[in-house]
């Protein structure tokens, strides 16, 4: 029993002290080739009009101070540090 487990460890750390040698691509910095870049060009304005246009005015709504018990809306005490606004 003694030697299956010592054989054992004695694989497993074959096994796993094995790492093959790792070698990166080629990189393109512009994104020429990126298909998906401009379907995000289009798409990300439509998310920004959805976020000022549908979903901050039901934020404001559902936090205001009677109905935020009633939504269940909870106050952070610092929203400054992950709140963006436009300059």
């Amino acid at each position: 029993m003694k030697k299956k487990l010592a054989l054992l460890c004695i694989l497993a750390a074959l096994f796993l002290s094995y790492a093959p040698a790792a070698s990166a691509h080629e990189y393109d910095r512009d994104d020429s080739d990126m298909w998906l870049r401009y379907v995000a060009y289009a798409i990300h304005p439509v998310g920004i009009a959805i976020e000022y246009g549908v979903l901050r005015p039901i934020h404001w709504v559902v936090s205001q101070k009677n109905l935020d018990i009633l939504f269940g809306h909870k106050r952070t005490e610092d929203v400054s540090y992950c709140y963006f606004e436009w300059q």
